[in-house]
């Protein structure tokens, strides 16, 4: 069996920012899509807690929960198709009748923009911007590029 692209679409806010979430302190946080989509950037620090991680860890549970929605779904309509055909050959012979009763697909969700307010906060060590609640930029935040504290 081949590999299977699915494509999810997360919402960015007006000024192009993800929503992403720290899997170690499970604080959100945004970068702009161009930060996120670089591929020079294999890891990133976190803002709040400053520990590193590969970016592909930085995903809010909405998106994960879609994507398990949605491998679910093809998993099932891809099993329903295959029994189906079985099922037909086998009736086809009239020695054994055969039914199936295909689970229920579940609704995928649709993912929102972040209803949070999140503040500007420029990182002139890196020359980006980040967007983070009110409170973690008081009390400071790391570049997620290189890890410095501003």
């Amino acid at each position: 069996m081949g590999n299977l692209l699915m494509k999810i679409s997360v919402p960015l806010d007006k000024d192009c920012f993800i929503e992403i979430e720290c899997d170690f302190c499970k604080n959100r946080f945004m970068l702009h899509r161009d930060v996120y989509e670089s591929e020079e950037n294999i890891s990133l620090f976190c803002p709040i807690c400053g520990l590193p991680n590969k970016i592909n860890t930085y995903f809010i549970p909405e998106v994960l929960e879609k994507a398990q929605q949605m491998t679910m779904n093809y998993m099932l309509e891809e099993v329903e198709q295959t029994l189906g055909k079985s099922i037909k050959q086998i009736n086809k012979s009239g020695f054994i009748k055969m039914s199936m009763k295909s689970p229920k697909k579940k609704a995928e969700k649709e993912l929102y923009t972040p209803s949070v307010e999140y503040i500007k906060c420029a990182k002139k060590c890196c020359n980006i911007d980040i967007k983070v609640m009110d409170i973690d930029k008081e009390t400071g935040t790391y570049c997620p590029i290189c890890g410095r504290m501003e």
